[in-house]
């Protein structure tokens, strides 16, 4: 499986002002050879040894990977690689196949199982299901116990301590803004930050447990009666903060401040939707705890 010797010419000169002459070796690739052989460097005497490794270029085929289903007919696929590297090295000939029918049944009477899905509590203690399902169309046929359907959770992540408002001027969510962390601002510290009192158009609530309680006087409404908007987490453009009782885009005074209970408690996942919405992955359990065996034919 060796390629024959590469074609090589001379190509001299034997200029008169030079004493020893200058050559040069040029050589073609025999086809179908893989370009990896190396010719020895010019000896004292500028003799070329005609010693040269070169190896026919071939398919490499790698083992079957498992097939597609463990239990009855499907495909499984393999690698097949040129040995130079290059596939078009190796075109004159057949590329083996990469791809073909199989059949296994080691899988067969065995039980599954889906991903489990986010636990039903965010920041507290909830539960998580999954599906479980036997692969025969009887699950008496199964071998082995059934595995769990459903257990305990908990999810205690950072979004759980997060806490931030942002105050906007504008026209909702544009031109000024300011966010505040937890904390009680009076109208002269609102202004302090940057936050123009009778221009809050809008409002954006972050963090699950966040908190913020709106004052239309800037002294908590201690001294005059006027409107005290609670807002949790979400985002309130004008017409929103209008429908929960703020009068002509006025903020005085605001509290931040993080629900406790929220955050030592919980609340029931709000779905997958909102907590997209509100930049949270699903939630990170715990060591589950499984639930009886009851709970799972239940289902």
């Amino acid at each position: 499986n060796v390629c024959p010797p590469p074609r090589c010419t001379w190509n001299c000169r034997n200029p008169s002002v030079c004493a020893k002459p200058q050559c040069r070796l040029v050589c073609e690739k025999a086809k179908g050879c893989a370009q990896n052989y190396e010719l020895p460097a010019l000896s004292p005497s500028f003799t070329v040894n005609r010693q040269f490794a070169a190896e026919k270029a071939r398919w490499i085929t790698f083992g079957w990977g498992k097939c597609g289903d463990l239990c009855g007919k499907s495909v499984h696929t393999r690698k097949v690689v040129c040995s130079t590297g290059e596939d078009h090295e190796c075109s004159f000939a057949p590329k083996p196949a990469t791809q073909e029918d199989c059949e296994d049944n080691s899988g067969c009477n065995q039980w599954q199982t889906d991903a489990w899905s986010p636990c039903s509590q965010l920041c507290g203690k909830g539960v998580r299901t999954r599906k479980v399902w036997c692969n025969n169309d009887d699950a008496k046929e199964c071998l082995g116990e059934k595995p769990i359907g459903q257990e305990k959770c908990v999810d205690f992540g950072s979004h759980c301590k997060k806490c931030s408002v942002t105050l906007f001027g504008g026209q909702n969510f544009n031109g000024w803004q300011q966010t505040f962390v937890p904390g009680e601002y009076t109208s002269d510290d609102l202004i302090a930050h940057g936050a123009k009192c009778e221009e809050t158009s809008s409002v954006k609530v972050e963090g699950l447990c966040c908190r913020a309680k709106l004052y239309e006087y800037g002294d908590f409404n201690q001294k005059t009666d006027g409107f005290k908007v609670r807002l949790a987490v979400g985002e309130y453009d004008s017409d929103k903060l209008a429908d929960k009782g703020v009068e002509d885009n006025d903020v005085s005074s605001m509290k931040v401040f993080l629900d406790e209970r929220c955050a030592r408690e919980g609340q029931k996942f709000p779905g997958m939707k909102i907590v997209e919405q509100l930049g949270l992955k699903a939630a990170e359990t715990a060591a589950p705890e499984p639930v009886s065996q009851d709970q799972q034919d239940d289902e």
